[in-house]
């Protein structure tokens, strides 16, 4: 496999996809081109059928290589927000209610079902609150060490 182009600044599975970033990228003054690996024609010897095989990679490549390392902070960004614009919707989606217990009062309250992962006011002592998401995965998550109780 060949070693990647440093000008690679994205790798788009559609050419719309890949006319999408070159829009974007030269609306931040950054010029690109999108490169993909020739089609290739093959012929079936017998029935002299020839098929082309269309591309399946395009490779969003800047201008100006000093420039790189901005386009992919800039397709990054944007990736990320849409992502979490995703899970907004998704969360926006959800019907029911949900059950929260604050950790200050050890209270219980129900909450719409698309608050789900985010932080509200207890209804009971006004501190702050997590309402969980059962979507959310922090086993990952290293929170540090355990604060002393005094």
């Amino acid at each position: 496999m060949p070693e990647p182009n440093p000008d690679t600044v994205f790798v788009a599975d559609d050419v719309k996809v890949a006319e999408k970033i070159i829009q974007f990228l030269a609306s931040h003054d950054i010029s690109a081109e999108a490169f993909t690996e020739p089609t290739q024609t093959i012929s079936e010897p017998i029935t002299g059928v020839s098929e082309v095989s269309p591309a399946e990679k395009f490779e969003i490549r800047v201008a100006i290589p000093a420039k790189a390392e901005d386009a992919r902070k800039l397709i990054a960004d944007v990736q990320n927000a849409a992502f979490i614009q995703s899970i907004r919707e998704k969360r926006q989606q959800r019907t029911g209610t949900v059950s929260a217990e604050c950790e200050e009062c050890g209270k219980s309250s129900d909450w719409p079902a698309d608050l789900m992962g985010t932080v509200a006011t207890c209804p009971n002592c006004g501190a702050y609150m997590d309402i969980p998401d059962p979507e959310d995965d922090w086993s990952g998550v290293d929170f540090g060490e355990d604060e002393e109780k005094e």
